[in-house]
């Protein structure tokens, strides 16, 4: 017994010691922990979409590959801001009607406002107007809008002047009042989505179509600018055989026609807008 209780103190000494190193133990773990926390700390990027003379442009879409939830428009001037990015390597698409679309790559600091320019070329595109010399008339290029519109008897037909009327400043203000058409604004606010559902319960996206042609892009991506006149075809009676070329049964189309350079320069938009 006498050798026990020589023994104790030293026992009691080592289980405070191995007791006072576990309890630092965690002190690491944490710190790695806030490590992390700080490496994933969103980040963002403000800055402006111009064209090739520095000019800014309105209406452009920003947004990030594989990452369908962050986008952002540009506003009147081009400036853009988006919030919630990844740290890291990212790959922003950004495209304008009109312009050619481009890919840029930035390097983005965790919890950091960084800020860039994002430059965009003009697409060359041809007027569809055919000026016929040997009988001395024009084809207008709104000639297969104005057919429809006065011999079709369905659809929606949105002309110049009523887009001014209604105050529009987007494409997707352009369409909201349109029976069937249905708008619902993305989490972030800045992409709208447009589905169509007067004859069934099923609401499906309309199929674009610019200038007769098959268009790939949303009504986002016009500015209420760029819009001389929009066709929209609710429901399948509605629809013209020549934009359901493929008798697929598509519920709803949008044509988009975009303004005549010559009716901008005679008509500028004007500087609140």
């Amino acid at each position: 017994m006498a050798i026990l209780s020589h023994l104790r103190p030293r026992w009691l000494l080592l289980t405070a010691i191995a007791v006072h190193l576990g309890a630092q133990q965690p002190a690491p773990i944490q710190q790695a922990k806030d490590t992390v926390a700080r490496d994933s700390t969103p980040a963002t990027l403000i800055g402006h979409v111009v064209d090739s003379t520095g000019t800014g442009l309105n209406g452009a879409e920003i947004s990030v590959m594989k990452i369908d939830r962050i986008r952002a428009i540009s506003g009147d001037s081009g400036e853009f801001k988006v919030t919630g990015l990844p740290p890291g390597t990212v790959v922003f698409n950004v495209r304008r009607i009109g312009y050619e679309a481009a890919t840029f790559t930035a390097v983005l600091k965790p919890g950091k406002t960084h800020r860039t320019n994002f430059t965009l070329s003009a697409m060359a595109r041809a007027l569809p107007t055919v000026a016929v010399s040997d009988t001395q008339t024009n084809s207008h290029w709104l000639d297969q809008f104005n057919a429809r519109r006065s011999n079709s008897g369905h659809g929606t037909f949105i002309t110049r002047d009523e887009i001014v009327k209604r105050g529009a400043r987007t494409g997707i203000d352009v369409i909201r009042s349109v029976p069937g058409v249905r708008i619902q604004p993305s989490r972030n606010g800045l992409i709208s989505r447009v589905t169509m559902a007067r004859t069934t319960n099923r609401a499906c996206p309309p199929t674009m179509y610019l200038h007769g042609l098959p268009y790939g892009g949303t009504m986002d991506d016009f500015s209420a600018d760029d819009i001389e006149a929009v066709e929209v075809y609710v429901g399948v009676s509605e629809i013209p055989p020549e934009y359901d070329r493929n008798e697929k049964g598509i519920c709803g189309v949008i044509v988009v026609w975009t303004r005549d350079p010559r009716a901008a320069l005679r008509n500028p938009p004007s500087s609140g807008r």
